[in-house]
């Protein structure tokens, strides 16, 4: 796991979890690393100024 996102998980945790297990905060980071590389591929995407949003669907 990256050091920005265990950085992040700790304070989360600490700050509304403070008496999480360790069992229970690794289960919490690994999840965490999960949505991460979910999350890459579409981060990783190419968007400059001149793109568009979707149009919204009105039914």
């Amino acid at each position: 796991m990256s050091s920005s996102i265990d950085a992040y998980v700790e304070a989360a945790l600490a700050l509304h979890f403070p008496s999480l297990s360790d069992e229970a905060a690794a289960r919490v980071k690994a999840q965490f690393a999960r949505i991460a590389q979910l999350a890459a591929p579409a981060l990783a995407y190419p968007v400059d100024a001149t793109d568009e949003p979707a149009p919204l669907y009105r039914p």
